[in-house]
């Protein structure tokens, strides 16, 4: 995954789908959408970071009885002694994404499950906010026993949620853990992964209690809480009562209980403080100064080490066709090409191909001057990006040009090397005659945590001023007077025409603008004091549409039936605008008579996020095709889950029938499309993925 790239192409998905969604006929609004986006207020960011490698730890031989097949870091290893040996104590984990949070409390629990292995029941619990995490962490459970022949066959682990599976695992395998729930009523795992809800079920379902048939009050050892900044307000109270629920059950006695909470967002000094206090309170056990494990990673200078600088050119703005990734077909073709860019034409013919080229070309960005000075301008903080690139300008060399697509494709093509970069993950000697043995390639880690955050709004309550030319807003972003001077406004589905809706009562001259109440009138069955006001200087009512003419003061908003001059008799405003008013407010639009076709302008975010999945995933660039989306509860997760699969569908659909139409060996005559998509993508998936793919 290039996360450069996709940021850079996700923002121009979003942008387009506003663009075509709301194509304007209306001249008076014509470039509307084109402005809104200039302003950049839709997108916040995006924002770069770049976390450098974690300390590494000091390879002390903690487990006995476990190979654990990789190099642990400073923190895992702090872990590691605070939850194994004869005295472990609670703690809490809070270091960043993808520093090994997992196997902090995984390795302990593994080696308290094989030394009591011969002992029944339920030994340790992790308990995840959402299933997707619960499924997607069971597959690290299962390998870290599946590949440890002293664990295989010796170690159980079931996962039990309230998903149904046609086909439940009985036993662990190779890439499964137990999911069969009768199995695990009748011969309950040594780890149980589940959600604080099933959980609770779980304590109280009468079918469910064969889970704790063997479990004595000293059996359970462990309670891992992942993601523990989630369980907050009322939700944090049930977790909290759950847990006291769970010791009474089983009788745990007091301080017995290791409890693990993981937070990959709460940090150290005062915040490190109330996150011990808050854990002390929903886990019920004492947590000390030694519980909270943070993350230390390496300083520029440690990582650039004695790295000299070897390179100093930059791609100019001459190069920026060769810097666009939207010109290459694949993620190598485009790294290669700026590998070239950045460093020159290697040397050797195969050296793209070879699999040391990704720790090559990390070595060959510690000796590039511009990447460097990223790292020191950055100092392992969240940078908005037109900010960083506005500071490397003062670095040498400089980027030579203030364009700013220029400058951002430069940014984006050294993120794209730096993304694909890699270094060996350190072995000890004991790990590397394992691995021998074993035939397998040394792993490597990546060179950096690259990471970008872009922030997003809906388009709610969307508002267009009363000016031309016309500005679209936010109303949250005004203040009380200025929104007495913007309104709403209506767009025609099928022919693109836009005018602005109010509300006037009977008898008056002054439109309102008052949201609630218009948002009241338009989506009343028979609104009574809507109405509907179209920039038009073409006298339609003159032309047999059902309405009339009327004058529109943009200061005041009075209408007026006619206007020989301005100003305005009412306030002296210059702007007085001929405007259409349909004889009856209706969400038919006058212009070409299509039913319900006028609809407030706006995007919701399920919108605006199906466009995005829709982007992610048809990108090449994303070689990761993973996706987990957050939702504030259960019923809007579920109705989320089925808008985004239909709404992607589409897209999904467009997407595959262009990559047939580029790869077929015959001329793809439209009538034969069908046939040939059928052949096409039937030669890649099975039946049932073909199925249920399209």
């Amino acid at each position: 995954m290039l996360p450069s790239v996709l940021a850079s192409q996700i923002q121009r998905g979003v942008e387009d789908f506003l663009r075509t969604t709301f194509s304007i006929s209306t001249p008076f609004f014509s470039e509307l959408m084109d402005r809104f986006l200039k302003k950049g207020e839709l997108f916040h960011g995006p924002y770069l970071s770049i976390n450098l490698p974690f300390v590494p730890g000091n390879n002390a031989a903690l487990f006995s009885d476990l190979h654990l097949g990789f190099t642990p870091y400073l923190h895992q290893e702090k872990a590691f002694a605070n939850l194994s040996g004869s005295s472990p104590i609670s703690s809490i984990i809070a270091t960043g994404t993808g520093s090994g949070k997992t196997e902090c409390f995984l390795y302990p629990i593994l080696q308290h499950c094989f030394t009591h292995r011969h002992e029944r029941g339920i030994k340790a619990i992790i308990v995840y906010p959402m299933n997707a995490l619960a499924t997607d962490q069971a597959a690290r459970v299962d390998k870290s026993v599946w590949r440890d022949d002293g664990l295989r066959g010796r170690i159980t682990a079931g996962l039990f949620v309230g998903q149904r599976e046609k086909t439940p695992a009985t036993v662990m395998g190779e890439d499964r853990i137990i999911t069969d729930k009768e199995i695990m009523r009748r011969s309950p795992p040594d780890i149980l992964l589940t959600n604080y809800k099933m959980l609770d079920y779980l304590l109280l379902r009468p079918k469910d209690q064969g889970l704790w048939q063997y479990n004595d009050p000293e059996t359970l050892r462990f309670l891992v809480v992942d993601e523990l900044h989630t369980f907050d307000g009322a939700q944090g109270t049930d977790m909290a009562c759950l847990i006291r629920r769970l010791k009474d059950r089983l009788g745990t006695p007091e301080r017995h209980l290791i409890c693990v909470g993981t937070s990959a967002t709460l940090g150290t000094g005062a915040s490190g403080a109330r996150l011990l206090e808050y854990a002390q309170q929903v886990f019920g056990e004492p947590f000390d100064d030694h519980s909270l494990i943070t993350e230390e990673r390496i300083s520029a200078g440690e990582f650039l080490g004695e790295s000299i600088v070897a390179h100093v050119d930059l791609p100019g703005p001459h190069d920026m066709e060769a810097m666009d990734p939207d010109r290459f077909d694949d993620t190598d073709s485009y790294i290669r090409a700026q590998y070239r860019l950045w460093f020159g034409d290697p040397h050797e013919a195969d050296f793209f191909d070879r699999d040391a080229f990704p720790m090559e070309l990390g070595e060959h960005l510690k000796q590039h001057l511009f990447f460097q000075n990223m790292l020191k301008e950055l100092r392992g903080r969240i940078v908005d990006v037109d900010d960083l690139l506005a500071n490397l300008r003062n670095y040498p060399p400089r980027m030579g040009s203030s364009d700013s697509r220029y400058a951002r494709l430069l940014l984006n093509s050294l993120l794209a090397l730096v993304s694909r970069a890699r270094i060996l993950q350190p072995e000890s000697p004991s790990q590397r005659e394992h691995r021998t043995a074993l035939h397998l390639p040394r792993p490597t880690l990546p060179f950096v945590h690259v990471r970008l955050q872009h922030w997003m709004r809906e388009l709610g309550r969307m508002v267009v001023s009363l000016t031309d030319p016309p500005e679209l807003a936010f109303s949250a972003d005004l203040t009380r007077d200025q929104q007495e001077s913007h309104l709403p406004v209506v767009h025609c589905r099928e022919c693109g025409a836009m005018g602005w809706v109010g509300t006037r009562a009977q008898h008056e001259s002054c439109v309102g603008s008052t949201l609630k109440d218009i948002y009241y009138q338009f989506f009343a069955n028979k609104p009574t004091k809507l109405i509907e006001l179209f920039p038009d200087d073409a006298g339609n009512a003159e032309h047999g549409m059902d309405g009339h003419t009327l004058y529109f003061c943009t200061g005041c908003r009075e209408l007026f039936p006619r206007m020989r001059s301005t100003p305005c008799p009412e306030c002296g405003c210059t702007t007085v605008l001929p405007v259409f008013v349909p004889a009856t407010p209706s969400h038919t639009c006058p212009y070409c008579g299509v039913h319900n076709a006028l609809t407030l302008l706006g995007s919701r975010a399920a919108s605006l996020t199906s466009v995005m999945i829709a982007q992610l995933y048809s990108s090449h660039y994303n070689d990761d095709k993973k996706l987990i989306t957050f939702s504030d509860n259960v019923q809007d997760a579920a109705h989320r889950a089925g808008f985004f699969k239909a709404r992607t569908f589409r897209f999904n659909l467009r997407t595959a029938m262009q990559q047939c139409l580029q790869n077929c060996s015959e001329d793809p005559v439209l009538s034969r499309l069908p046939d040939l998509f059928t052949s096409y993508w039937s030669e890649r998936y099975d039946l049932p993925r073909y199925v249920a793919t399209f």
